[in-house]
């Protein structure tokens, strides 16, 4: 089992390669190829450096490290972005490296990232995903429920994003 650990900010450059990494190999056949070949880690290390150097309680990162010290999936989440009335808090993105899938470590994060939010106060959560996502099971899985879609666009494809929720995450514990 991986190492659950919160994030620093020297972890940013190895989070924007999971991240990378992750969208290239999830998302394809969803997301434009032209779109998924020419993202680079350079954007995204410097997103996770901004959001690593914001304050504790804007979001919490944490990271599953294997037992060679490296970076394998991350977890990010918050206060709910969009003032929903029923859900207070947000997974807003969980990413793994393929060779991890189907091995807990996906939901040690969640388990992890539930722990955090119920100290931090909060008593529910969402998460939006791609409709088309391979890994949307794994939510429904971990007891989330459908909640509504709603159309975006990436990459200049429109796509679903499906929201699926949590109305206690202490059943994530």
């Amino acid at each position: 089992m991986n190492m659950i650990r919160q994030a620093t900010l020297e972890d940013a450059p190895a989070i924007a390669r999971v991240h990378v990494e992750s969208w290239q190999s999830t998302y394809r056949g969803i997301i434009p190829d032209t779109y998924l070949d020419n993202l680079s880690t350079a954007p995204r290390e410097r997103m996770w450096t901004r959001i690593l150097s914001a304050t504790a309680d804007t979001s919490i990162v944490l990271v599953a490290v294997d037992k060679a010290g490296e970076i394998v999936g991350f977890i990010n989440g918050g206060r709910e972005r969009d003032n929903d009335p029923v859900y207070n808090a947000e997974l807003y993105a969980i990413y793994l490296l393929d060779s991890c899938h189907g091995h807990g470590t996906g939901r040690a994060l969640t388990q992890a990232l539930a722990a955090h939010l119920v100290q931090a106060g909060y008593s529910t959560m969402l998460v939006w995903v791609l409709a088309d996502n391979p890994t949307v099971g794994f939510y429904q899985h971990l007891g989330a429920h459908y909640l509504r879609s709603k159309r975006d666009e990436i990459g200049g494809a429109d796509l679903e994003e499906a929201a699926y929720g949590w109305s206690d995450i202490r059943a994530l514990l």
